[in-house]
């Protein structure tokens, strides 16, 4: 929940507008479908939307009970069950709520002040808690839990242009992505949520890097790299990524001691084949979202 960065903007963008919304959530699926459970939709009261959960039938389906939302201000649950047992689509349960802009979003709302924690709400009655405790996503008993969380962040060291695609793909995956360099390059990084200009190499060593998910090195420069690599290694980043070849990231691992080190990814990405900027950057956001669900 949130973990995509444009539903936060969506959020911010209608009430800026002045428009109520209803969230859509996928609560439980059975057999195969093209959206699991935990995926969200929102829809404002200009039917703008974002996410999406399957055809163009379901969406026009998932509209309809939108409109009754906003007009009835209650609750939905519905089950969208395939007609033909043949056609390889499974079942699945969602749960509509609508949040007004005069209660400032309602549970919506509340939600949004209470990242890193699960919310538990029982689909039957409308109430709803927040828990500390981390509870993955699942329904049973008439309860549904869901993990609120930020959206997954990206840190990257360098400014050049083989960077742009990287920032680019990454906004694509809705991760919130930050630039940190010496004497920044904003003509390539300018789609970065944020850039963060060093004036030494060593002040990297004082910043708090706690907020940040995973994080690639892009620096091209083997002082920097050093330096880029004990600061996070330090820290709890859960993906460390590091572009090079074959030969100088193995020699960078038994340097570093990073051998049996699980979130050290060196040469940075997957080899799905290719050698363009664009390629490169599928591969190293592919692998980024393979150790983020727990794949790698």
């Amino acid at each position: 929940m949130f973990e995509d960065k444009e539903y936060l903007k969506f959020i911010q963008t209608s009430k800026k507008n002045n428009y109520d919304i209803v969230g859509v959530s996928v609560i439980d699926t059975l057999g195969s479908t093209y959206a699991k459970a935990g995926n969200l939709m929102l829809i404002n009261s200009k039917y703008e939307f974002i996410g999406v959960l399957g055809s163009k039938p379901l969406h026009e389906q998932i509209f309809e009970y939108a409109k009754t939302a906003f007009e009835t201000k209650k609750s939905l649950y519905f089950e969208n069950i395939p007609k033909d047992d043949s056609s390889g689509h499974g079942t699945s349960k969602y749960f509509l709520q609508a949040f007004f802009l005069e209660d400032d979003y309602g549970l919506l709302g509340k939600a949004l002040n209470s990242f890193n924690k699960t919310l538990i709400q029982d689909i039957k009655n409308d109430t709803y808690e927040f828990s500390d405790e981390k509870i993955e996503i699942k329904y049973e008993n008439n309860k549904f839990y869901q993990a609120i969380k930020l959206p997954y962040s990206l840190l990257v060291f360098g400014s050049g242009a083989h960077v742009t695609s990287l920032i680019h793909m990454a906004n694509l995956m809705g991760y919130k992505t930050t630039v940190i360099d010496i004497n920044i390059n904003n003509k390539y990084v300018n789609e970065a949520d944020e850039r963060i200009e060093l004036e030494n190499f060593e002040d990297i060593f004082n910043m708090d890097l706690t907020s940040y998910k995973a994080s690639v090195i892009l620096s091209h420069n083997p002082k920097t790299d050093d330096s880029y690599l004990k600061a996070l290694l330090n820290s709890k980043v859960e993906y460390i990524g590091l572009m090079g070849n074959k030969k100088n990231m193995k020699r960078k691992a038994e340097e570093f001691n990073l051998s049996d080190d699980a979130r050290f990814f060196a040469p940075v990405g997957f080899d799905i084949g290719g050698n363009t900027h664009q390629s490169i950057a599928l591969s190293i956001c592919a692998q980024i979202e393979a150790r983020k669900n727990g794949k790698i």
